[in-house]
């Protein structure tokens, strides 16, 4: 049997209904790191001192891989993940 790895990174008040569109799509459940954050090459913009990013949830989820691309879809879509 083989896995994959999908990591998805989703603002806190997504995270249920990612978490829900996974488990309909057949993941048996996540890792939840709440307020992951990331850096680019960039220095982050700052506001007196504040950082202006916000922080996410980092959800993992190890499948098996015949059921990723399904999960990864479904959670794509609603995570939102390509409306910018």
């Amino acid at each position: 049997m083989h896995f994959k790895l999908l990591i998805a990174l989703v603002d806190d008040d997504k995270t249920e209904s990612v978490m829900k569109a996974a488990r309909k799509a057949g993941a048996t459940g996540a890792t939840v790191l709440n307020q992951a954050r990331g850096e680019g090459l960039e220095v982050p913009k700052t506001f007196l001192g504040l950082s202006l990013e916000t922080q996410r949830n980092m959800l993992l989820f190890l499948v098996e891989e015949h059921l990723s691309r399904n999960i990864l879809e479904q959670i794509a879509e609603i995570g939102e993940f390509d409306a910018m």
